[in-house]
């Protein structure tokens, strides 16, 4: 390991291979060898960062992919129900897709058990049978759920998530899930405040709420009081400083990050990159130097880089 303080990064996105990677998070001008958020490039990357443990959140934008089909179906004259036909179609094959990415996940830490798979739980796509989906991951070695409302385009008390969030109670498997002011088709599913019906159905769900720098940090700190015994946070997408705009998850200044942090808890907040992508995730050291220049005591940095996450994740 490297030398510096200790890392566990709790989000993050592997892809199955560099090609993948390109596609995914593509940077310009960056050689093959530069890409590592994927299984051959993270565990030396890892260490050479201090990274002990990664938390993969699997997450697929089938909703886009299937619009993006269609679109060309449209486009070659096909019939109103000859793009059902399609529709219908591309949904089983989405849903293979699904879960062939959770299978590789779980594959993935059966081979290096420092990469921690949180499998993709969708509701509308999998219907009432999200839940098989989640029983089959947890069979196969699945440590977590990941889920995303916005681009799977429902709210977090769908009726198909309760079983799921049932299950994850009873078998005391942690949930982690985007939120954002995000808006899809006029909607704005995963925003903070829609989660309070959730935690207040489910006191013992292990509930990561990601992002807790992003836009309304202010909503997820009133909901962290409210909600003292199964929420936590990640602060992937990182601080506002000198060397970081504000961009994608990061609107919360550096500068009150530690005060805000001990209003939640230091205890609840855990580090998150969602490298690899652009912004600080496109370096974990460089959002672990944004912890570490807070005005904290050190054993309080030691808990969000690393020791939650151990403890949370029970490594």
């Amino acid at each position: 390991m490297a030398s510096g303080p200790e890392i566990i990064d709790v989000h993050l996105h592997l892809c199955r291979d560099v090609n993948q990677e390109r596609l995914v998070f593509p940077k310009d001008g960056w050689p093959d060898e530069w890409y590592w958020g994927n299984p051959d490039a993270v565990i030396p990357y890892m260490n050479e960062r201090g990274v002990s443990y990664v938390a993969t959140q699997n997450i697929m934008d089938t909703g886009r992919m299937t619009e993006a089909r269609l679109a060309r179906v449209r486009a070659g004259g096909a019939s109103d129900e000859e793009v059902e036909r399609v529709r219908l179609d591309l949904a089983e094959q989405m849903r293979e897709r699904v879960r062939g990415f959770n299978d590789w996940a779980c594959e993935t830490h059966a081979a290096e058990p420092r990469i921690i798979p949180f499998v993709m739980i969708d509701p509308v796509l999998f219907g009432e049978a999200a839940v098989e989906e989640l029983d089959r991951c947890i069979a196969n070695g699945a440590k977590g759920v990941k889920v995303h409302p916005s681009i799977c385009q429902h709210m977090p008390d769908h009726p198909n998530m309760h079983a799921v969030y049932e299950l994850l109670q009873e078998v005391e498997l942690p949930i982690l899930t985007d939120s954002t002011s995000r808006v899809t088709n006029g909607e704005q599913y995963g925003m903070p405040f829609n989660w309070r019906p959730v935690l207040s159905r489910f006191p013992r769900l292990r509930f990561i709420m990601a992002h807790f720098c992003d836009q309304m940090w202010d909503d997820r700190l009133d909901l962290s009081r409210e909600f003292t015994d199964n929420l936590w946070f990640d602060i992937s997408g990182g601080l506002v400083d000198d060397h970081h705009p504000p961009g994608s998850h990061s609107c919360m200044p550096a500068t009150q990050a530690a005060r805000v942090f001990r209003k939640v808890g230091i205890e609840r907040i855990m580090f998150g990159s969602d490298g690899p992508g652009g912004g600080s995730g496109e370096d974990i050291r460089d959002m672990a130097a944004q912890v570490m220049a807070l005005d904290l005591t050190d054993r309080e940095k030691e808990l969000i880089l690393a020791d939650n996450a151990r403890a949370f994740l029970r490594l």
